[in-house]
């Protein structure tokens, strides 16, 4: 089952309930208070990468013509022209 995110008003309390999906947003008693919080709502863990495994990964064999990955934080995709920042 997922965890959720809740919050307490009462006491402060940040806590996690694992629960099915139909129960995400029914309130949760906390567990030092055992006041119903509510639930918070947080942006899901995403981890990106870059580099030589994780390009072999997305694209076992690159278009020819230039690399797939650049510098300064963007890529570059078929067809671009090589340029200086």
């Amino acid at each position: 089952m997922p965890l959720y995110d809740y919050h307490c008003e009462s006491c402060g309390l940040d806590f996690e309930v694992s629960r099915s999906i139909k129960e995400a947003d029914i309130p949760a008693d906390c567990p030092m208070c055992n006041v119903p919080a509510k639930r918070v709502f947080t942006p899901p863990m995403m981890t990106f990468t870059r580099g030589a495994a994780c390009e072999s990964l997305a694209n076992p064999a690159p278009p020819s013509g230039g690399a797939r990955w650049s510098h300064h934080g963007h890529s570059h995709g078929p067809g671009t022209r090589p340029h200086s920042h």
